[in-house]
């Protein structure tokens, strides 16, 4: 498992490494300054890392590599030319080549990855698994809050994309009465993207309201409100959230986001041959799987890391056949 320093991108690849239930190890690359420059120059040359990830290069070569994005695809490729050949290569998300360097691209809407045999495409990310015991201590605090327990995960800025404080704030407000008239709870999770200003507009905007919570760094973790909550709200921003809720199987709604002014400048057609969210968002809304935030949304979807781990594994097999003597 190629790792990087995206703690998403990490947990994505550990979750189908986890699935496909086989010994594994990983190396967490580090890259010099120029290395989209080295990647162009050399697209399969591990030239592009730092001198402690090249060290952690060597022999013997996997039957499998997993990769995630495009700047370990140089790496990925030049495993597979010092193993002869042998090392079948898993590319997740979008590689930003063409398919047809890999055995298997595994990937979801909002990217632009051209379709191919060996192309899968998911309805959502993957994601390890996070159900996890609470402590006493939030087990206690969770307690506390009447049911149903209605969470609002926050993303925050990313890049195309402005963070919408004032709606957070206006469907924080929103969830408050809802959780209110039934007669249960709010809890508010924010991330480290958050903008701050989206924090105090939110609590601005639940002053004074007994039924409402925002979570402090620590006080209880996100898996653990994931697990409990009865419905979720997340803002579209986050494809991992999204991913995450949906799993649950509680009803999910969307906080929409909006594009900024270099989003409407690269991303003005949907057509765009960029990562572009309104792809995962339509996508989510045809199958039926997400609603908005006055008519959240619940239904079944199989666990795209099991559809994942199968297709890899069949990969494995494949390739174990047709290395046998004949």
């Amino acid at each position: 498992m190629l790792l990087g320093h995206r703690r998403g991108d990490n947990n994505q690849l550990l979750a189908l490494a986890e699935a496909l239930g086989l010994p594994f190890e990983t190396r967490t690359l580090g890259y010099r300054r120029l290395w989209a420059l080295l990647l162009r120059l050399f697209p399969a040359s591990p030239r592009l890392l730092d001198r402690a990830s090249r060290r952690t290069l060597s022999p013997p070569w996997p039957d499998l590599v997993i990769g995630i994005g495009r700047r370990s695809v140089a790496v990925a490729r030049w495993i597979r030319r010092q193993s002869g050949g042998r090392s079948r290569l898993v590319r997740l998300g979008d590689p930003r080549a063409d398919p047809s360097l890999f055995d298997l691209v595994i990937t979801t809407s909002q990217y632009p990855v051209p379709e191919a045999p060996n192309v899968l495409v998911l309805p959502l990310a993957l994601a390890r698994d996070m159900r996890i015991a609470p402590t006493s201590q939030e087990a206690d605090w969770l307690a506390r809050l009447p049911r149903p327990h209605l969470l609002l995960s926050l993303g925050g800025t990313t890049r195309y994309w402005t963070f919408p404080v004032d709606a957070v704030a206006a469907a924080a407000r929103a969830l408050a009465e809802r959780a209110a008239a039934a007669g249960g709870s709010l809890i508010v999770a924010s991330s480290p993207r958050t903008p701050a200003a989206a924090l105090r507009a939110i609590a601005d905007a639940l002053h004074g309201r007994a039924n409402c919570r925002l979570v402090s760094d620590g006080e209880v973790r996100f898996p653990v409100l994931i697990t409990d909550a009865d419905e979720h709200v997340v803002t579209a921003d986050s494809v991992s959230m999204i991913s995450e809720a949906v799993l649950t199987g509680k009803p999910v709604a969307l906080v929409p986001v909006a594009l900024d002014a270099e989003g409407e400048r690269r991303l003005g057609s949907s057509r765009a041959p960029i990562r572009d969210l309104r792809r995962f968002w339509a996508a989510l809304h045809d199958q039926g799987l997400v609603g908005p935030v006055e008519a959240p949304r619940a239904n079944s979807v199989e666990p795209p890391v099991r559809t994942a781990a199968a297709a890899v594994l069949r990969l494995l097999a494949t390739a174990s056949s047709n290395c046998q003597p004949r």
